[in-house]
């Protein structure tokens, strides 16, 4: 059995909604000679930067700036998801208090039928 070994690469899409997509690590086992791919770096964006893009300007690595629009629909999607979440959490509770209610009304029913069977009088 032969180790391979693997190539790190790291592509970047500031531009994306996603932020996983500005600063994502790719591994190959194919070395990649000559002109990378679009939005394929060889450089490691620095560990200090919360989310690193890649910047054509500067040829580097950068903060992505809080303020733009990619960032800001990032922020709104990673809201509205979570808010999915909530929503979906509150209905199965919602659901399952429903059928608790439920069971209790028919154990209920159950339990009051002889006394409705007899007109709602009580044993004497």
């Amino acid at each position: 059995m032969t180790e391979e070994t693997y190539h790190t690469y790291y592509f970047s899409d500031p531009d994306s909604s996603d932020i996983n997509m500005h600063h994502l690590v790719i591994q190959s086992v194919l070395k990649l000679d000559g002109e990378l791919p679009w939005r394929w770096h060889i450089e490691k964006p620095d560990d200090s930067l919360v989310d690193p893009v890649w910047d054509n300007k500067t040829n580097g690595w950068v903060e992505n700036d809080p303020t733009s629009q990619s960032q800001i629909v990032a922020q709104l999607t990673n809201k509205v998801e979570s808010q999915k979440k909530q929503i979906e959490q509150m209905g199965q509770s919602q659901a399952t208090s429903l059928n608790s209610i439920a069971e209790n009304q028919a154990k209920m029913l159950k339990m009051m039928a002889p006394l409705l069977a007899k007109g709602g009088k009580p044993n004497a």
